[in-house]
Order: C-alpha cells, then structure tokens, then sequence
C-alpha cells in the first residue's frame, strides 16, 4: 500500500477532508508542551493508531531508548516511532489525524519521504504543526501563541505572516518547508513557555496550543482533566517561589522586564544564575512527583 519502505499503514480509515496535527518530541518542544498538546487530542477523541514510521533508520537508541512496558499480563518493548492515530471529529465534520513522535537524529530527508506519503495517502491538505519555544516569559502571565503559514492563502486566511526566521532549523521547519514544496499548506503554531522550567511539563503551554488548535479546526474539547493538572503545576510551582528567595526575585524581574521595552542589559546582568534556579526547580518538582497524593485528581 506504501512505497517507502519505513511507512506502515494498519487500515487507512475513512476520512474526510482531514488536517493532520503533528507533534515532535525534543528540540522544538520546550516544557514537552507541544507533545502534551498531541497526547491530550488522543486520549480525548483518539479512535485508534493506523500508521507508523519506523525508527530503525532514524535514533540512535542508545540516545533514545525503547521502553519496556507491562501490560494485560505481557512485558513487551515499545519502540520510539511516529504514530499517526485517527480522532473522533466533533465540530465541523472534518476527520482529524494526529501524528506524535520524537524529533529524528538521522536521515531526515528519508523521515521527510515517509511524511510525505503518509499526508499523501490520508489526503491531507493542511498540516497543523504545534511547537513550544523557552523564552524569558514568566509563567506568571499567559501563554503566547504565535503562528506562521508557509503559504501566502494561509497566512491571510488565519492573519498570520509567512515565517522569516533565520538560523537553525528543527523538524518542525524542516517539515513545513518540505510541505511548501510540494504545495500542501501548513501552519505552525508555537507557545512560549519560561526557559527557566526546562525539564518540567508545562500544561499551561500545552493549553495555549489546544485552545488555538480548538478555534481553528472547530475541534471541541473538554480541559477539565488538563485544568487538574494545571492547578497542581502551579501549585508546586508557587511552593517552590516561597521556598526559594532567588528564584522569587529572578521571576520578579522578568514580570518587570515583560513590561519593559528596552531592558537594561546591566539589570539583566545581575539576574542570578537561570542553571542554578533550572537544577533546584527541577529537583523540587521531582520531589513533588514522588510525594504521594500529589497526582491524584
């Protein structure tokens, strides 16, 4: 059914007219929020996986390991490939497949062969893709989400500018531009998210993303779950200010500096060290983790 040789498709499902939303693990997923995103609309309106990419040409698994699972009874190894998985479509009647993986390590220009066949089998003719971006955003404010279209119609369509940026380019760039190319629209949508909160989920970047997804695609969701794990973030996030005078007053000046034009490079200066404050957030999050009820709902 497929002509590259990494695409697998189970049973291609009926589907109408259908955007494809795609979410990558690592480089352009700061806070895991994009990831979040893309895992949410599954365990919401997921209907099912019916295509992968294999990861054999792509990881390094000593870099990216495979996981060992349990379940119903069986120990069994869950590889790092892209799944693509059909949603349940509830708002204007357009079928919604998801794809989720990790950012590729190798041969991207095969991985982009495989994409391609795969938005070419589903018929698909708008690509959503979701990113999340560290910058000096403190979470105290909300999310931003910004988009870029790689065509001209798109970009009217959702007010949005074709993207200008220059320098390196993650899997998302890669994809899109390789999308432009052979006509098939796309936009890229991505929330910034505090650098200081690295290496710990960020649900509220993941909601910013959804909430954009939602307006665009008329997908209607419910944030109820989401929310849950939202308040426990910021309530270990507040704990942690009042435990920590340094990180208190790092986030103080960047709630002043967002309100600043120009900040003095001599205030930026004496911030205290964001390594510092990103190893003790890290820590205390993950001793949040492991404190008993603190995941219960």
């Amino acid at each position: 059914m497929t002509t590259s040789p990494d695409l697998s498709i189970n049973e291609l499902p009926d589907l109408t007219d259908p955007i494809l939303i795609l979410a990558w693990e690592g480089w352009n997923d700061a806070g895991e929020s994009a990831s979040t995103a893309a895992q949410y609309l599954i365990q919401q309106f997921g209907l099912g996986s019916f295509a992968t990419i294999d990861p054999e040409e792509f990881y390094d698994f000593t870099e990216v390991r495979p996981m060992a699972r349990y379940r119903d009874g069986e120990r069994y190894i869950d590889w790092p490939a892209t799944e693509f998985v059909h949603l349940r479509p509830r708002g204007d009647g357009r079928d919604i497949v998801v794809g989720i993986g990790i950012e590729p390590q190798y041969r991207w220009k095969r991985y982009m062969t495989a994409m391609s066949e795969l938005v070419e089998v589903i018929g698909a003719k708008l690509i959503l893709s979701l990113g999340a971006v560290a910058t000096g955003a403190p979470h105290t404010m909300p999310v931003h989400v910004r988009g870029s279209a790689n065509n001209s119609a798109l970009a009217q369509r959702y007010n949005m500018h074709p993207s200008r940026f220059e320098g390196p380019s993650g899997i998302v760039g890669v994809f899109h531009d390789h999308c432009r190319r052979q006509g098939v629209g796309g936009v890229s949508l991505w929330a910034s998210v505090p650098h200081y909160l690295p290496g710990i989920t960020n649900p509220v970047g993941a909601q910013a993303l959804l909430r954009v997804v939602s307006d665009m695609t008329g997908l209607h969701m419910d944030y109820e779950p989401l929310e849950r794990g939202i308040q426990r973030f910021h309530q270990q996030l507040e704990e942690a200010l009042r435990e920590n005078t340094d990180l208190r007053d790092y986030v103080a000046r960047l709630e002043a500096a967002a309100g600043t034009p120009e900040p003095e490079t001599q205030q930026e200066s004496e911030l205290p060290s964001a390594d510092a404050l990103i190893a003790d957030l890290e820590d205390f999050f993950r001793q949040g983790s492991n404190g008993g009820d603190s995941g219960n709902g």
